[in-house]
């Protein structure tokens, strides 16, 4: 593990890590809950995070990095700007959920080319499904997942469900055993 992935690490159970009773996005009741943007929108972990994307991912051959609205939005913008930093340019977008119902009535917010190889970018999955809403986004304009990536893997079934949609590269950066978790 990277320093930056130990740092994020330590931020993350500080700052998003909670035991209690808690209803997942997956409908699913769960004793523990992680609450990414508590972590993805503090100044520290923002650039650590740009930082370990930027590390998991400079060697493959991609043009544009986002994933679904709202987990993914941070989780690109520190992406993008550690891009920047190592001095290459990279297209960021994200998927809404549904297509916007006003002015340009677009599913796909960013500069996302049709044919672009990309790589979808998540917080903490569960069973994968948010995801897949952002894959199924990007395959409606013929774009190719290359990668998934979450910072959180529950370890619930989401990398069997990516595979369910042709996706074979799944990558989180920490999985719920890092928090103790088994």
């Amino acid at each position: 593990m990277s320093t930056a992935e130990t740092q994020l690490l330590e931020l993350l159970k500080d700052r998003s890590f909670k035991r209690g009773t808690f209803r997942l996005a997956s409908g699913d009741v769960s004793d523990y809950y992680i609450d990414g943007k508590m972590t993805q929108v503090f100044s520290e972990a923002a650039h650590l995070i740009g930082e370990t994307l930027y590390e998991r991912t400079k060697d493959l051959a991609f043009d544009a990095i986002g994933g679904l609205e709202v987990g993914a939005v941070p989780l690109t913008t520190a992406a993008v700007i550690s891009y920047h930093l190592h001095g290459r340019k990279m297209e960021g977008f994200w998927v809404r959920d549904k297509t916007k119902a006003h002015g340009t009535q677009k599913l796909i917010e960013g500069n996302l080319k049709p044919g672009s190889r990309v790589i979808i970018l998540d917080d903490v999955i569960t069973r994968g499904s948010s995801s897949v809403k952002a894959i199924e986004g990007v395959r409606q304009i013929g774009c190719e997942v290359v990668l998934v990536v979450a910072l959180v893997d529950r370890l619930q079934g989401a990398e069997e469900l990516f595979r369910t949609h042709g996706i074979e590269n799944f990558q989180p950066v920490f999985t719920i055993r890092d928090f103790g978790v088994v």
